[in-house]
């Protein structure tokens, strides 16, 4: 009865590293593709430069889904590209869009621009929350200014007045 015991127990523990293996090594290749050219999925001559110019249409669901495209089949030609996309878009959730597709083709330029992008905005939302700091600073300013000639006033009537 031990032995029987035993022997399923050791059964289970070798099923369940082998599954573990398995679901290892599915989950380790499907995460490292293969990056492409754009000559790996169609021989059309002009496939690249029409697949460039949706990146940087005026269209947003054109744009998008070329972007999409280029991460998808993992295409590196378009890298510079989406460099440039990144720097004039203005749609948030398009600028993630292009950073996630920079991610996935592991462009270490395109990642550097993201951070400098990134940085960019930071700057440039402390600059508007300053300057705004700033006018707020002056209206009061003005109004103690104003409500203090306003009392000196008041009392300056006063003993007119009397």
């Amino acid at each position: 009865m031990l032995n029987n015991v035993k022997s399923r127990l050791s059964g289970k523990a070798t099923k369940t590293f082998f599954t573990a293996v398995l679901l290892a090594a599915v989950l380790t290749s499907s995460g490292h593709t293969q990056l492409n050219s754009i000559k790996d999925i169609t021989a059309h001559k002009y496939a690249l430069e029409n697949l460039i110019a949706g990146i940087h249409s005026e269209n947003d669901g054109v744009r998008r889904n070329s972007i999409y495209f280029a991460g998808y089949y993992k295409i590196l030609e378009t890298e510079d590209a989406l460099i440039d996309q990144l720097n004039n878009e203005k749609d948030p959730s398009t600028r993630i869009l292009i950073a996630l597709v920079l991610y996935e083709l592991g462009s270490e330029e395109g990642l550097l621009e993201v951070k400098i992008f990134h940085l960019m905005m930071r700057m440039q939302r402390c600059e508007e929350w300053l300057s705004r700091s700033i006018m707020n600073i002056w209206l009061i300013a003005q109004e103690v200014q104003f409500s203090s000639l306003s009392s000196i006033l008041q009392i300056k009537f006063k003993y007119l007045l009397k």
